[in-house]
C-alpha cells in the first residue's frame, strides 16, 4: 500500500497536501505504476512547487482588480520566466542550485541503475576518473570489445556509487581502479547514469601502421597502464576510436575481436617527441657550454630577450615540423598488380651484403628481377662497362637532368654525380618486371612515393661473433672507402653492426620488411621468397598509394 509521507509543516500548502492525500486514490483508480506516483509525491512536496501555488492562489484572489503590467518590457521578462520554468520542469532538473553538494539525491533516486556482468579472465574494460567539480568517481572512457562494452548499459559520464556492495563514494580513484583490476567473476555495479543521453558515434575503421615502438608500462602520464595497449614498430593497428583527442582506443589488426587498449594519439606523441627533442638539445647546448665558458655563474638575461615559448620557436625557427615526427601513418591494403610490380629496395648500410643478395636474387629469375642501373658523372674505372654498373654522363648532362626533376634521388661524393632516373625505374615497371635497387638511406623517403611504390626491405646485420664466424666461412671480403678489398676482421664488423644500427634508428619507420644476414644462403632463400610475395599478397601500403 503506497504512503504518504508529511509535508514539513514549515512551508506546506493546504491544496499540496489535498492532492498528496489523494494520490493513492488516484493509483488504484488509475492503475499508475508506483515510480510516477513517486514522482509526483517528490514533486508536490517540493518546497519551491508549494511557494509558486501559493503565489497562484494570491494572484488569482487579486485578479478581479484587473491588473496591468507597468510597461511591455515586464510582460517579455514574465514570458521568457515563464518558458524558462517550463524547460526545468520538462528535464525534471529541481535543484535549488547548490553547488557544494556532491549528489542530488533526488536525481539518484530516478537515474538510478544496477548492471550486473560476468567478469571472466579479462578486464571490466573501463577506466575511471574523478569529476573535479563533484569530486565523484566516474567512467572516463569504454573500451571497445570489453565486458563494459558489449553489455550496451554503462556509459562515459555514468557515476560509480558501489560495486559488489562496495561504496565508491570518497574513495582514492586509484585504490578503486586496482580494485576493478581484481575483482572476478560476477560484478554487480550500482551506477547514476549521465543527465545526457548518450550520443551514437559512428566506429572508426582507420588503420595506420606504427612508426615508432611503445610500452605502456613506461609511460608515466597514460590514464590506466592496465588499459594500455603495448605495439612495436611496423605493427598494423585498428583504431576503433578518437574520441578523446589524446588516447585513442586500438587493437592489433590480426585480434579483430579482442577488447581495445589505449595507445597515445598522433597529437600526444608528437608533443612529447618535440619536447624530447628540444630537451636534448638544449641538455647539448648546456654541457657544450660548461665546457667552453670558465664562467661559473650565467649573465643575466634581459626580460626583452627572454626566450618564447618552447614549443612554438620550434616550429618557427624552422627545426621540425610536427608532421615529419614518425609517430602513425595511416594504410590501407593493396591488391598487386600483375602487369605492374612492385620496386624492391634493398636498404642497409656498406659491407652488409646488399650487392651479394641482389645478385643472387636477379639469378633466382633474371627474367623477372631486373637491377636499375644509376647514372653518374665521373669516369668508368678500367673494369667498368657502360650501362652495366653505371650509366656514365657528363656532368653539365646530369646537372640539366637534375634541374628537370628526372632524378628521383641523387647526391654528389668525391666531388662527382650519383643518381637514380625515373624513367629507368617506370620502364621497368611496365614491361612486367620488377627493379632491384640498392640506394643510400638518405635516399628512401624520395623514392617512397605513391609513383614509385617500393616495397622496401633493410638487411640488418647479425650479432657481431654470429657475423664474424658467417664471413669467415665464406671468406668474404668487404670493400674499402677506396674501393680495394679488405679482409674480414673485428674493427670492420663493429662499424658495420654501428652504423646499422643508427640506420634503423632513423629510416626503420619506412621498412616494409627486414632480413637478418646471419647466412648468405639462408637469407637469399628468404628473400627470395618475401619478392614472390609482394607480386602475389595483399600489402599494407599508405592510404594515399591506394586509388
Amino acid at each position: 500500500m503506497p504512503m504518504t509521507l508529511p509535508i514539513n509543516s514549515n512551508y506546506h500548502d493546504k491544496d499540496a497536501q489535498t492532492l498528496l492525500e489523494y494520490l493513492p486514490h488516484l493509483q488504484s483508480q488509475l492503475s499508475v505504476g508506483e515510480e510516477e506516483v513517486a514522482f509526483l509525491r517528490r514533486f508536490l512536496r517540493r518546497k519551491e512547487v508549494q511557494a509558486t501555488m501559493k503565489s497562484y492562489k494570491s494572484i488569482s484572489i487579486l485578479s478581479y482588480r484587473k491588473l496591468r503590467p507597468v510597461s511591455m518590457a515586464a510582460v517579455a521578462l514574465a514570458a521568457n520566466a515563464l518558458l524558462y520554468t517550463h524547460d526545468v520542469v520538462a528535464k525534471r532538473d529541481y535543484d535549488t542550485g547548490n553547488c557544494n553538494s556532491k549528489v542530488d539525491r533526488q536525481r539518484e533516486e530516478s537515474n538510478v541503475k544496477v548492471v550486473q556482468l560476468v567478469k571472466k579472465d579479462e578486464p571490466l574494460g573501463v577506466t575511471i576518473q574523478e569529476n573535479e567539480n563533484t569530486g565523484i568517481i566516474e567512467i572516463a572512457r569504454i573500451l571497445h570489445g570489453g565486458a563494459a562494452h558489449r553489455s550496451g548499459l554503462i556509459h562515459v559520464g555514468d557515476e560509480i556509487h558501489e560495486i559488489n556492495g562496495i561504496k565508491f563514494m570518497g574513495r582514492n580513484p586509484d585504490d578503486m581502479a586496482n580494485l576493478l583490476a581484481r575483482i572476478t567473476g560476477p560484478v554487480t555495479l550500482k551506477l547514476v547514469q549521465r543527465q545526457e543521453e548518450p550520443s551514437q558515434k559512428r566506429a572508426s575503421n582507420t588503420r595506420v601502421k606504427a612508426l615508432f615502438s611503445y610500452d605502456p608500462k613506461e609511460d608515466t602520464i597514460i590514464p590506466c597502464q592496465n588499459a594500455g595497449l603495448s605495439f612495436t614498430r611496423g605493427d598494423i593497428l585498428h583504431i576503433v576510436s578518437q574520441e578523446d583527442p589524446m588516447w585513442w582506443q586500438a587493437r592489433p589488426e590480426k585480434d579483430l575481436e579482442g577488447m581495445t587498449g589505449i595507445i597515445p594519439s598522433q597529437l600526444l606523441q608528437e608533443r612529447r617527441e618535440m619536447l624530447q627533442e628540444l630537451t636534448t638539445k638544449k641538455e647539448v647546448k648546456s654541457r657544450r657550454a660548461r665546457s667552453v665558458s670558465p664562467c661559473k655563474v650565467s649573465p643575466r638575461i634581459p626580460r626583452s630577450k627572454k626566450v618564447k615559448k618552447v614549443m612554438y620557436q620550434a616550429v618557427q625557427n624552422g627545426e621540425f615540423e610536427m608532421g615529419n615526427i614518425p609517430t602513425y601513418e595511416e594504410v590501407e591494403l593493396m591488391k598487386p598488380d600483375p602487369d605492374h610490380n612492385r620496386p624492391l629496395i634493398l636498404a642497409g648500410v656498406s659491407n652488409v651484403g646488399r650487392n651479394e643478395l641482389k645478385q643472387r636474387l636477379m639469378g633466382s629469375n633474371p627474367s623477372q628481377f631486373v637491377d636499375v642501373v644509376p647514372y653518374t658523372s665521373r669516369p668508368p674505372k678500367s673494369y667498368e662497362v657502360q650501362g652495366r654498373e653505371y650509366n656514365f654522363v657528363t656532368r653539365r648532362e646530369m646537372e640539366s637532368a637534375i634541374l628537370a626533376r628526372r632524378f628521383v634521388e641523387h647526391g654528389e661524393y668525391k666531388g662527382h654525380l650519383y643518381g637514380t632516373r625515373r624513367d629507368s625505374i617506370l620502364s621497368i615497371v611496365d614491361s612486367g618486371r620488377a627493379p632491384i635497387l640498392t640506394p643510400s638511406a638518405k635516399a628512401l623517403r624520395y623514392l617512397r612515393t605513391s609513383e614509385i611504390k617500393p616495397f622496401i626491405i633493410f638487411i640488418k646485420p647479425p650479432s657481431s661473433t654470429c657475423f664474424l664466424e658467417s664471413r669467415l666461412k665464406y671468406n668474404a671480403m668487404f670493400t674499402s672507402e677506396d674501393g680495394s678489398a679488405t679482409p674480414c676482421s673485428e674493427g670492420i664488423i663493429s662499424a658495420v653492426i654501428e652504423k646499422s644500427a643508427k640506420l634503423e634508428n632513423n629510416f626503420g619507420h619506412l621498412f616494409d620488411f627486414v632480413i637478418v644476414n646471419d647466412d648468405i644462403s639462408r637469407a637469399t632463400e628468404e628473400l627470395i621468397k618475401v619478392a614472390g610475395s609482394v607480386s602475389k599478397d595483399l600489402q599494407w601500403v599508405p592510404a594515399a598509394w591506394v586509388e
